[in-house]
């Protein structure tokens, strides 16, 4: 699966209003907790890649899940897309052990509380990272036209009244390893 996104730092308020006057709809509020981990025979900030644990609950008091994630390397462009395989793990604490027994390594912590809204196939999601402040990620999960994604995803941004220049191309956990509170650089880790 590709997963086409792009990430832009919020200075705003109102996102949640517009979406819905889109037609997207309210699905769930998640507090994340995302570990990313070293790889052992290459280094993912060197090849782009990432390997992730999330333990998401479901607000307020609700179920939990963990996944773990592998996201390839970035594809060149404004917006960001990547392979990415996700799969939903019984036992987080059980994952995280089964990790650190094969060699790897916790890096960093990310921790967010998200509001997610989908229209269709797209997926809005209101962050506010601990470290960072507030975000709007829009994705799109594909199996091949990346094009056209990005296509929908840039003019979702513009009806949302989102200037591109708020885009950030690095990860949360690019910015938290690079010490940036969001509104400055476009490139880097993860």
């Amino acid at each position: 699966m590709l997963e086409v996104e792009l990430k832009a730092a919020l200075d705003q308020t109102g996102t949640a209003q517009r979406l819905l006057a889109l037609g997207f709809t309210f699905s769930q509020r998640v507090e994340e907790r995302d570990t990313y981990y070293l790889g052992i025979d290459r280094d993912f900030a060197q090849t782009d890649e990432a390997l992730r644990l999330r333990r998401a609950r479901v607000l307020p008091a609700g179920r939990e899940e963990t996944r773990i994630t592998y996201k390839g390397p970035k594809a060149p462009g404004v917006v960001k897309s990547r392979t990415e395989y996700e799969t939903a793990v019984e036992d987080g604490q059980v994952m995280a052990q089964l990790l650190e027994a094969l060699g790897y390594r916790p890096l960093r912590q990310v921790e967010k509380v998200r509001e997610m809204y989908v229209r269709g196939d797209v997926t809005a999601c209101l962050d506010t990272v601990t470290g960072l402040g507030p975000f709007l990620e829009l994705e799109i999960l594909t199996e091949a036209d990346r094009e056209a994604a990005a296509a929908v995803l840039l003019d979702l941004l513009d009806q949302l009244e989102i200037p591109r220049e708020s885009l950030r191309r690095q990860s949360y956990l690019g910015m938290l390893l690079a010490g940036h509170n969001g509104q400055g650089g476009t490139e880097g880790r993860a």
